[in-house]
């Protein structure tokens, strides 16, 4: 009985791990450099984001034409949302798909659209 107790446990934490590197393989890589096309109602910006990532949880950097500070955020299977800390904050969200992003902005009750290239 103990040995088919103990087998059971080790099967269900083998489970359990292959469960955990799945999850964590489903989630988009998006560190790196990134080139933003931003349009919308303030008009289009040129933008450079340097995102760092840890699992899901990413940080980096962000740099337009009229300001620049940090980001924080998340990246969930291939959705991604951060926001940026600046002069005026922005919040972002959308979809990964390998080297390209897309998605929709909101900063200071305007939106606006993006797209977004990996640097090479």
């Amino acid at each position: 009985m103990r040995n088919q107790k103990m087998k059971a446990a080790a099967l269900l934490a083998v489970f359990i791990f292959v469960a955990c590197v799945a999850a964590a393989a489903d989630i988009a890589n998006v560190a790196g450099t990134w080139n933003f096309k931003v349009t919308g109602d303030s008009g289009n910006a040129d933008q450079t984001i340097v995102i760092k990532q840890d699992g899901t949880k990413i940080t980096g950097t962000f740099k337009g034409p009229r300001q620049s500070g940090t980001i924080d955020g998340t990246v969930d299977g291939n959705n991604i949302k951060f926001h940026v800390t600046a002069r005026a904050g922005i919040d972002y969200t959308g979809t990964v798909d390998g080297d390209t992003m897309k998605g929709t902005l909101a900063a200071r009750g305007k939106t606006g659209d993006w797209t977004a290239t990996r640097a090479k």
